[in-house]
């Protein structure tokens, strides 16, 4: 090793200078628990820090350098575009310099991860704060998880150590906030939270071992939260920044890297943004399962925030004016944390009715889209229980007869509606038991299958809602032919089923009229959930 190569501190107190960067429009740092950030024209290099923080030891060059080399890897996964290689920082007679931006280490030499500059307000946090942080933004970024989260499972381990490694962490927050809890902290409060935590961790146990059993067990990003999440025009949801540091803190269940993101759109006070994130990543993925748990990780989430801030509010390195707000924003994860383990009570239940091309799914998507409720769709149910792709067109189960296909075969055979709607009320009781409310979207169109929810409901402490979307048949038809014409629905329903339907359908007449509401589906224009949020008490 070379012994005259600049250190991190020598090399952050050189480019701190503008003069540093002689060639340079524009020279601008950040100052992060971890690293140094230089944001240079349409370049980011990233510093890391000397520093040994117990979860993460950055004390020697070969330690910093290997993280270098993480970091460019595993970023590539969700951030392809953006990390463009590492350098070498040399020594030269003008002065601490940059060297070529590789693939590889260069000898004896400290290095920095060598990034695109994004377009300056275009991260998640950012667009939400001036109001531009869109719903289908946020679904595609859940669509874009599922499919990253599909291909990187992970090897789970045995259970009573998997248990271990989701409660060592949420338990090692706590112990970093008693070693840096900043002015305004009270200690009774944290350790009164702590014992919350500790309750709530034991109330879990069997969900977390029932979520590790089915293999839902990831090499996720691990640090999603808003500021790491890029929405630019004509690209995909770029994630960056992921825990590179760490393989143990990037293996996790699923649904505490969704806890992430939802908890830090909750701390920023769109709590609807949150619930309509997890709703979309738990369609994309057919995990209902993850609200049994994804309230438990999001405190932990907040809770790490919170120590984030407390360590950075504690390092001297870091400006005063920020150290306040870093101070301050502990306190705020701290509320966010106790709001987050607070009990709530059973969640109702909405069973949306009517005929093929009503228009029910676009009800329970805009449900959803105003963090009103978690829609659990029949034609994709059915599909992830048979094996099948979503748009697969068959209509036969893989092994059956092909020839078995029609209204009532294949497919759609009357045991296997019946373990459709089965399996649509097994995944509303994971989201009505964490207060949240289960939107039901499929025909219930007979009233033995209304009774059998209504039932459901009142054996589970849940209200149950009906909403009859209705809708003109020329319409519905005009639907029907568009959703084959386009080949992307989950739904198998073509114009040639319209009349089968119609003439099965039985009017709700015999639910409770105070527990029933009737939307109209227009052609043109979202369909009017206003009545539905006024029935469960919400307002638009």
């Amino acid at each position: 090793m070379d012994a005259a190569a600049p250190d991190p501190r020598e090399i952050a107190a050189a480019w701190s200078d503008p003069k540093a960067w002689p060639d340079a429009e524009s020279v601008e740092t950040i100052q992060t628990h971890l690293s140094q950030v230089f944001l240079v024209d349409d370049r980011v290099y990233k510093l890391r820090k000397d520093v040994d923080l117990g979860f993460v030891d950055f004390g020697s060059r070969e330690r910093r350098n290997a993280d270098c080399l993480r970091e460019l890897r595993l970023n590539r996964r969700l951030a392809s575009p953006v990390y463009l290689g590492i350098a070498p920082v040399l020594r030269t007679a003008n002065g601490i310099r940059l060297g070529p931006v590789a693939e590889e280490l260069a000898d004896g030499c400290e290095h920095v991860v060598v990034m695109r500059r994004l377009e300056a307000g275009r991260d998640a946090r950012s667009l939400l704060r001036r109001q531009a942080l869109d719903v289908e933004s946020l679904e595609a970024v859940a669509e874009r998880l599922a499919e990253f989260h599909a291909s990187h499972r992970a090897e789970p381990g045995p259970a009573p150590a998997w248990r271990e490694h989701v409660y060592a962490p949420m338990r090692a927050n706590f112990e970093a906030l008693r070693a840096n809890r900043p002015e305004g902290l009270d200690a009774e409060r944290l350790e009164a939270l702590a014992k919350r935590f500790d309750r709530a961790m034991a109330a879990a146990a069997q969900d977390l071992d029932a979520r590790h059993a089915e293999g839902l067990v990831v090499d996720g990003h691990g640090d999603l939260h808003l500021e790491h999440v890029w929405l630019l025009p004509e690209e995909p949801p770029l994630l960056i920044d992921c825990v590179e540091f760490s393989d143990e803190l990037r293996r996790l269940d699923p649904a505490s890297e969704v806890a992430f993101l939802a908890m830090d759109l909750r701390f920023e006070g769109r709590p609807d943004l949150a619930e309509a994130f997890l709703a979309a990543y738990a369609r994309a993925t057919d995990d209902y399962g993850l609200f049994r748990v994804v309230d438990l990780y999001q405190a932990y989430r907040a809770m790490v925030r919170a120590k984030v801030a407390a360590l950075a509010a504690a390092q001297s390195s870091v400006p005063e004016e920020q150290r306040r707000e870093e101070r301050a924003r502990v306190l705020r994860r701290i509320e966010l944390t106790e709001s987050l383990l607070a009990e709530r009570e059973v969640g109702s239940v909405v069973v949306l009715c009517g005929t093929v091309g009503s228009g029910k799914t676009r009800v329970g998507r805009n449900l959803a889209r105003q963090g009103a409720g978690v829609p659990i769709v029949a034609d994709r149910v059915r599909k992830h229980e048979a094996g099948l792709s979503l748009t697969d067109r068959s209509g036969v189960v893989p092994g059956d007869d092909p020839e078995a296909r029609g209204v009532d075969a294949g497919l759609y055979t009357p045991e296997r509606r019946a373990r459709v709607y089965a399996g649509l009320l097994e995944r509303a009781l994971a989201v009505t038991s964490s207060g949240r409310t289960a939107v039901l979207d499929a025909g219930y169109a007979r009233r033995a299958n209304r009774d059998a929810v209504r039932d459901w409901a009142r054996d589970h402490g849940s209200r149950a809602l009906l909403v009859e979307v209705r809708c003109d048949p020329a319409l519905a038809r005009r639907r029907l032919e568009r959703r084959i014409q386009k080949g992307v629905s989950a739904s198998d329903a073509g114009p040639e089923l319209l009349e089968t339907s119609l003439a099965r359908y039985e009017p709700p007449t015999e639910w409770p009229p105070g527990d029933q509401v009737a939307v109209d589906s227009p052609e043109v224009g979202e369909c009017r959930v206003e009545s539905v949020l006024e029935a469960l008490g919400r307002r638009a």
